[in-house]
C-alpha cells in the first residue's frame, strides 16, 4: 500500500485487529481514494495514515453490524485534500456535519439534511470554488446566506434538493455555472446580476424553474447582454433550459466539471 498513489475500493474493509499494528497502517503515500466506506475508527485511521490524499469519495455508514451507533468521522485532518465527495448512507439518521478540511477546492455531500450552521461552515471554507448538493435537504426548505461566505464558489450544482434559494447577486461574488437538475423553486431573477456568471443550466425542472430561468435571460438582453443564449432541448419527459454566455472562457470551464 506505501507504493500506491491511486486505491479505488469495492465493499466494505474488514480490519484484522492485528493488522492495525502492522506495516500497513503506517504513513503511505496515496493520493486518491474512492467509494472507501467509513463505518469505524479502524476506518479513520487508515484515513490519518494518508496524510497526501488529495482526493476522497467516501460513504459514512454503520455497517452490516445495525446495532453499533452510527459513526460519523470528522475530517479536518486531512490537511491537503482538494476534492471531497461524502454519501451519507443512512436516512433514516439526522447527518451532522462535524468538520471539514480547509483546503477544499472541491465538496460533494448526497444524502444530507443540513442546517444553517453546517452551510455556514461550508460557506467559510476559504478556497471552495465547486459545490454539488445532490437529494440533500437545508433544514426549514430555506437558505439565507451571510454575503461573506462562497466568496471562491465558481461552479454550483443542486440536484433533487429540496433547498429554496433566497440569495441574491451578492451572495456569490464569483459564481460563473449554476446547474439545477430536477429542481422544484424559481430562481430568484438577481442571480442574472452576478458579473461573472457565464451559463445557468436546468434540467427535468419545472415549469416554474424553467420560465424563471427565460425571465433571467429576457432581463439580461434587455439590458443590452446580446451575447446570452437561451437553448431549449429533451422531449416532455425530459425537458431542460440552459441559459448559458457564449465566450472562449465559458468553453474552457465546461470541461472543468
Amino acid at each position: 500500500m506505501v507504493k500506491f498513489r491511486h486505491v479505488h475500493f469495492k465493499g466494505e474493509v474488514i480490519w484484522d485487529e492485528r493488522e492495525i499494528m502492522h506495516e500497513s497502517f503506517q504513513k503511505n503515500n496515496l493520493e486518491a481514494l474512492s467509494t472507501f466506506l467509513i463505518k469505524d475508527e479502524n476506518d479513520v485511521k487508515f484515513l490519518r495514515r494518508s496524510p497526501s490524499l488529495h482526493r476522497l469519495k467516501c460513504k459514512f455508514s454503520s455497517g452490516y453490524n445495525q446495532s453499533k451507533p452510527y459513526y460519523y468521522p470528522t475530517l479536518n485532518f486531512l490537511d491537503h485534500l482538494e476534492s471531497l465527495s461524502i454519501l451519507f448512507g443512512a436516512r433514516s439518521i439526522i447527518s451532522n456535519l462535524i468538520s471539514l478540511p480547509l483546503n477544499l477546492r472541491k465538496l460533494t455531500l448526497t444524502y444530507f439534511k443540513l442546517n444553517s450552521k453546517e452551510m455556514k461552515m461550508i460557506g467559510e471554507l476559504p478556497k471552495l470554488e465547486v459545490l454539488k448538493l445532490e437529494s440533500d435537504i437545508i433544514e426549514d426548505y430555506e437558505w439565507n446566506p451571510n454575503e461573506d461566505e462562497f466568496q471562491q464558489l465558481r461552479f454550483f450544482k443542486l440536484h433533487y434538493s429540496r433547498i429554496q434559494l433566497n440569495v441574491s447577486s451578492d451572495h456569490f461574488p464569483r459564481l460563473e455555472q449554476l446547474v439545477l437538475r430536477c429542481y422544484h423553486t424559481a430562481i430568484p431573477s438577481s442571480l442574472g446580476d452576478i458579473p461573472t456568471l457565464l451559463k445557468i443550466k436546468v434540467q427535468w425542472c419545472t415549469k416554474e424553474v424553467e420560465e424563471s430561468a427565460s425571465k433571467i435571460l429576457e432581463e439580461q438582453q434587455e439590458n443590452g447582454n446580446e451575447l446570452l443564449k437561451d437553448t431549449v432541448s429533451g422531449s416532455n419527459k425530459l425537458r431542460g433550459v440552459m441559459v448559458l454566455l457564449e465566450t472562449p472562457i465559458l468553453m474552457n470551464l465546461i470541461g472543468l466539471y
